[in-house]
C-alpha cells in the first residue's frame, strides 16, 4: 500500500515547469497503524511543511522574562525564519521577521539585548522597535523623496502569551490561541500556571542533531521507550532518587492517562498526596522533603487558582504542542529534512526557593541536551530512525505505530481522546493525522478544531 500519494501537475501547456498545486498526504494508515518513512527525508515535503505547518501554527518562541523590561530583545526562529521577539518602547510584546526591508539582509545579530531601534548593517536603513521604517541614507537625494516608508516596515507575526510563554503566528486568519490550545490548558496549567508570581525561563541549551524534527517530537510522546533506551540512567537515578527503577510491567499497570487534543499530547499522572514531589530531573532523597514542603506551603494558593482536583490530584508529565514544542519550552527548529537545532529552557516557578532552583538547573542540565545522560540515549535512536528512511530498502516498508489501536475514547472527566492505558501510540498516530490535516488544508477554515468543554476551576487565565 502506497500511504504517500501525490498528485503533480509538472508543466503548463507552454511547456513552462510548474509548481506542484495538487498535494494529498495519506501517510498515516488509521486502520493499521502504519507511517510512510518518507516524510522524514524528503526534502519537497520539507519545504512544504515550512508554509503549510509552519507557517500557519501558533509557535513558541520564547518566554516573557527573556525580554522583561521596555526595548529588551531576545532572538529566536518560527520554523526555518529567523525572528525577532522584542518589547517595544511602550512594553508591547512584538515578533518580527528578522529581514531588512531592503535587500534582505539581517539586522539584529546577536542572541539578545536592548535596542530601541535596529540598523542593517547593510545599507543603514534603520527600523524603530515598533516595526517603522525610521530612517535611511539619503532618503531625498537617492529616492528623491518618492519612497513610501510605510509599506517598508518590518513584517511582524501575531502574538499571544500563554502563562508567560509566548507563541506567534504568521497566519493572520489562525484561529486564537485560546482556541488553538484548547482543553489542552486544562492540564498544562499544571506546571505554568500553579501560582500567582508565575514562571520564568532559563537557558537555553542549543544543539544540532542530524534528524528530522518530527522524530524527536513524536518520541515525547512515547513512554513504551523508556524502561528499554533509558536502562542504564533509569538504574541510577533510583539509587539518586531513593526510587525503585521503572518497569515496563509498571507502566502497564499504571493509572496514568495520555490524552490528545487538537495535536498536542500529554502525559497526566495521579498525586498520591497534594503534597508529593512532581518528577522532575533534579528531586534527589536528600532534597525531597523540602521540595514536599515548598508544595505544602505552596497548596492554598495552587487550590484557589486551578481548584481541589488539579491542584491535589493531578500531574502533568511529558507533552508536546503542535508542531513543535515539547516538554515545557523546549523547540525543535527544523534546519532541513536532515537537521534540527534543539533549544532546551528550563522554567521554574519564580518564587520558589533559590536552593530548590538550583537543584532543578542542575538536574536539567544533568539529564538533557547533547551531555545529558538521558537526552544521549534518545538522540542515538532518532539517528537510527532517520538512518533508516535514507536508504532504497528501508522506505519500502512503513513504521508500526499499531500499539494501542482501536482503544483510545472520550472520557466524562477529562479532555481530548484519552488512551486506555498509559503506554499507547495513539498519540504518534494522532500526530500524524493532525500533520495531514495542515498539510492537506487550503486554509485554516480546513483544520478541525475541539471545542473546550472542560470547566477551569480557580482564578487562572489564559495570561497567568
Amino acid at each position: 500500500m502506497i500511504l504517500l500519494k501525490k498528485t503533480l501537475y509538472s508543466a503548463s501547456p507552454g511547456g513552462v515547469p510548474m509548481v506542484a498545486v495538487g498535494l494529498n498526504y495519506q501517510i498515516m494508515d488509521m486502520q493499521t497503524g502504519k507511517l510512510d518513512r518518507r516524510i522524514f527525508v524528503d526534502p519537497d515535503i520539507y519545504a512544504e511543511e515550512q508554509e503549510k505547518v509552519f507557517g500557519r501554527a501558533w509557535l513558541m518562541i520564547g518566554h516573557e522574562s527573556l525580554v522583561p523590561k521596555p526595548n529588551d530583545y531576545f532572538h529566536t526562529y518560527m520554523g526555518e525564519e529567523p525572528v525577532i521577539l522584542c518589547r517595544d518602547s511602550k512594553g508591547s510584546l512584538r515578533a518580527y521577521l528578522n529581514m531588512c526591508r531592503h535587500r534582505g539582509n539581517r539586522i539584529v545579530r546577536t542572541d539578545q539585548g536592548s535596542a530601541r531601534n535596529f540598523a542593517c548593517a547593510y545599507h543603514g536603513w534603520t527600523f524603530s522597535n515598533e516595526g517603522e521604517l525610521e530612517y535611511l541614507p539619503g532618503e531625498e537625494e537617492a529616492y528623491y523623496g518618492a519612497l513610501n516608508r510605510d509599506s517598508l516596515r518590518l513584517v511582524e507575526a501575531r502574538v499571544d502569551t500563554y502563562a508567560g510563554i509566548v507563541f506567534a503566528t504568521w497566519d493572520r486568519s489562525a484561529p486564537s490561541l485560546d482556541d488553538y490550545l484548547g482543553d489542552a490548558r486544562w492540564l498544562l496549567d499544571l506546571n505554568f500556571n500553579r501560582l500567582d508570581s508565575g514562571t520564568e525561563a532559563l537557558g537555553p541549551i542549543k544543539w544540532i542533531e542530524p534528524v528530522n524534527w518530527k522524530t524527536a517530537v513524536d518520541n515525547c510522546s512515547d513512554n513504551y521507550h523508556v524502561p528499554t533506551t533509558h536502562l542504564s540512567t533509569i538504574i541510577v537515578q533510583g539509587r539518586h532518587r531513593g526510587i525503585p527503577r521503572l518497569t515496563h510491567e509498571q507502566q502497564f499497570q499504571s493509572e496514568s492517562k495520555h490524552l490528545f487534543v487538537n495535536g498536542h499530547s500529554l502525559t497526566m499522572r495521579f498525586l498520591e498526596r497534594p503534597d508529593q514531589a512532581r518528577q522532575t530531573h533534579g528531586i534527589t532523597a536528600e532534597n525531597r522533603e523540602a521540595f514536599e514542603e515548598y508544595y505544602r506551603q505552596t497548596l492554598t494558593e495552587s487550590e484557589r487558582r486551578l481548584g481541589s482536583l488539579r491542584a491535589r490530584r493531578l500531574q502533568l508529565g511529558n507533552h508536546s504542542l503542535f508542531p513543535n514544542g515539547v516538554l515545557g519550552l523546549r523547540l525543535a527548529h527544523p534546519r532541513g529534512p536532515l537537521q534540527t537545532e534543539f533549544w532546551h529552557f528550563v522554567v521554574l516557578e519564580k518564587d520558589m526557593p533559590e536552593e530548590l532552583k538550583t537543584a532543578l538547573r542542575r538536574g536539567s542540565a544533568n539529564y538533557n541536551g547533547v551531555n545529558g545522560i538521558f537526552e544521549q540515549d534518545d538522540m542515538d535512536n532518532w539517528r537510527g530512525v532517520t538512518n533508516s528512511a535514507l536508504t532504497a530498502m528501508g522506505r519500502k516498508y512503513a513504521q508500526d505505530l499499531s500499539m494501542g489501536l482501536g482503544h483510545d475514547r472520550r472520557h466524562p472527566d477529562y479532555p481530548g481522546l484519552v488512551a486506555e492505558r498509559y503506554t499507547s501510540e495513539s498519540n504518534q498516530r494522532l500526530f500524524y493525522r493532525r500533520w495531514e490535516q495542515f498539510m492537506n488544508a487550503e486554509n485554516w477554515e480546513d483544520i478541525p478544531l475541539e471545542p473546550k468543554v472542560m470547566e477551569y476551576e480557580g482564578t487562572a487565565t489564559l495570561s497567568g
